[in-house]
């Protein structure tokens, strides 16, 4: 894999900023006078911002000279990341292997399979969570699988579930890691209708990598990046560690063939935005194709890096404007772009309302509401793969 040249335009970074985006994207450095008098807490705060503390660890190991201050904070990032990951990998090989037995069709995708396969090395990239994609008509079984290899249910508010018809459950495997359990790499029902994936089709095209004694299931290079891609815009590209995904998931694809299964999705202004987004912060001109640079190069794109110039990326804690409403309401066309953006809009003073005047609820869909006419229609939900 090519390492990114550096960032040769665009409004100077401030040193703490540098230091992140070398260390995401794999390239040397060395401590200035000015980096040296970062706090250890500004460090860790940074790095938790943007998930690439293990990064800066791993960065920091050939300099001559670390700051004392941060000794404490990278070695802690990096030895809590490498306890999950190799907790994950326990949880994953017992859960994988209860599928296979079973004859159902799933993938990792996201922290594990990013960590180990994609990224340039395991100890760089942050994660909490174990992320599996199970086919739509098996979920109901591999909920009842997770749990017969020591794993619980968290989501059993099945009134709320049935509701809000999310794709995925909330787990916990039998080493302690939570597992997010997913019938659809979509988990809103609206990002659904907006971006048709065919889960099935996905699941088919699936390859396997053969990772400590383990055959892992992951889905081919193009509907990688085509999900990272998604899933960064959806959360707002807003964190290092996203566009790194989306960089660096892209590096083996057939750029012709992930055209076409965007704009099969209708997502190719989302997708071409979000690796705009990343080859440009990695360095380079922007996304390497015609086509998708053409998707990026329309009125919301432009609206996107106009925003983007304003704020050098990667921002730091305590900046204004550290959201990404502009990537997360990309849609199709400008009009259905407006409309997301102002829908997004007025969830996030919603949201704030109901914090403000305490009328949010921690966790709600993991509040224990036994109803067995809801469970069997959210299960209902799944088997269609949201279809209904």
């Amino acid at each position: 894999m090519r390492r990114p040249a550096a960032r040769a335009t665009g409004s100077p970074l401030r040193p703490l900023a540098r230091l992140l985006l070398d260390a995401a994207f794999d390239r040397p450095g060395t401590c200035s006078d000015e980096l040296g008098r970062v706090t250890g807490e500004e460090l860790w705060e940074a790095g938790l911002l943007h998930r690439v503390t293990p990064a800066v660890a791993r960065a920091v190991r050939g300099w001559d000279e670390v700051p004392e201050v941060w000794r404490i904070p990278l070695e802690v990032g990096r030895n809590r990341q490498m306890l999950r990951h190799l907790r994950a990998l326990e949880d994953l090989k017992g859960i994988g292997a209860a599928f296979d037995r079973a004859g159902i069709a799933w993938v990792a995708v996201k922290g594990a399979t990013l960590a180990s396969v994609v990224w340039p090395h395991a100890d760089m990239r942050e994660y909490y969570d174990l992320d599996l994609l199970v086919e739509p008509a098996a979920f109901r079984d591999a909920v009842e699988i997770v749990e017969s290899t020591g794993g619980r249910l968290l989501d059993r508010n099945w009134p709320a579930l049935r509701a809000s018809g999310r794709g995925e459950l909330a787990m916990v495997g039998q080493h302690g890691t939570h597992v997010d359990l997913h019938w659809h790499l979509a988990v809103a029902p609206s990002v659904r209708r907006a971006f048709p994936l065919d889960v099935d089709v996905m699941l088919a095209r699936r390859r396997h990598h053969d990772l400590s004694a383990v055959s892992l299931p992951m889905l081919d290079p193009e509907d990688q990046a085509l999900h990272v891609a998604v899933h960064a815009a959806q959360a707002g590209a807003n964190r290092l560690m996203w566009l790194a995904d989306v960089y660096y998931a892209s590096q083996d694809v057939d750029w012709d063939e992930l055209e076409r299964r965007s704009r099969a999705a209708r997502a190719a202004v989302p997708v071409a935005l979000v690796l705009d987004g990343a080859y440009r912060v990695a360095g380079e001109h922007g996304v390497p194709h015609p086509g998708l640079a053409r998707a990026a190069a329309g009125a919301w794109g432009r609206l996107v890096r106009a925003r983007d110039d304003r704020h050098p990326f990667p921002g730091l804690p305590g900046d204004s404007k550290l959201g990404g409403n502009v990537y997360s309401a990309a849609r199709s066309s400008v009009a259905a772009s407006v409309w997301r953006l102002g829908s997004n809009h007025a969830k996030v003073r919603y949201y704030g309302w109901q914090h403000r005047t305490g009328r949010d609820v921690a966790r709600p869909l993991q509040h224990d509401v036994p109803d067995a006419r809801a469970r069997d229609a959210y299960f209902a939900i799944a088997a269609s793969g949201g279809r209904e």
